[in-house]
């Protein structure tokens, strides 16, 4: 029975991209006048070396969600943090995985820096979706995530929100905190997860690291 957990683990840790030995992608997707942006988000997912300790610093590709979820208001969270964040204005984007030490733990990180205003409207839809994303599933009981009353200490205010999502995913618990945050001109999401319940605590240290590190940016 160990081992057959063992293995199904390890093709969750696979297909929510905890594993593989992809480097961080990136797309300039505006004038290349912009290049510069996008090179930095890149850059700077690289040197995550702040990391909390139960994260391993060597950035892996973009996190794939599990399966695609019904609920429009969930796809778009899924997206963002695979790294399909809001397109209007967009001046870059990248994204990376990092691999946790528990089982299947993972932290998927979307970000994407604008021209101009934008970032603050595209947090306020972010937001909106965060609330009206109840329920991510796919259809079957297999793979269903529903939103829990888990505090997420440290995660609110104007320029942060955060919800909590537990359930099955191809059958075996399983645990989601999805963030979305906004530094400037800079919007970031974050999906922490795994089989084994992500800590609140590293899920909030996670959104600090990531919202000072991209305030370089404009700096």
């Amino acid at each position: 029975m160990r081992i057959v957990h063992a293995a199904v683990a390890g093709c969750l840790v696979l297909a929510t991209g905890g594993c593989g030995t992809g480097e961080v992608t990136y797309a300039a997707v505006r004038a290349p006048a912009k290049t510069g942006d996008a090179s930095g988000l890149r850059t700077l997912l690289r040197r995550m070396d702040g990391l909390p300790d139960t994260f391993f610093s060597h950035a892996r590709a973009p996190w794939r969600p599990p399966f695609r979820p019904r609920a429009h208001a969930c796809r778009v969270l899924f997206d963002a943090a695979a790294g399909r964040l809001p397109r209007e204005g967009l001046g870059g984007t990248a994204a990376a995985t990092y691999q946790g030490a528990h089982t299947g733990e993972l932290a998927g990180v979307g970000v994407a820096v604008y021209d101009g205003g934008e970032a603050a409207g595209h947090l306020a839809a972010l937001r909106d979706a965060l609330a009206r994303c109840a329920t991510a599933d796919a259809g079957t009981p297999y793979d269903r995530l529903a939103a829990t009353w888990t505090s997420l200490p440290g995660i609110g205010g104007a320029d942060a929100a955060g919800r909590a999502l537990a359930g099955r995913v191809g059958g075996y618990p399983y645990r989601m905190h999805l963030v979305v945050a906004r530094s400037g001109h800079t919007l970031i999401a974050l999906v922490h997860a795994g089989l084994t319940p992500p800590d609140p605590a590293r899920t909030a240290e996670l959104t600090r690291l990531l919202v000072r590190e991209v305030g370089t940016l404009d700096a």
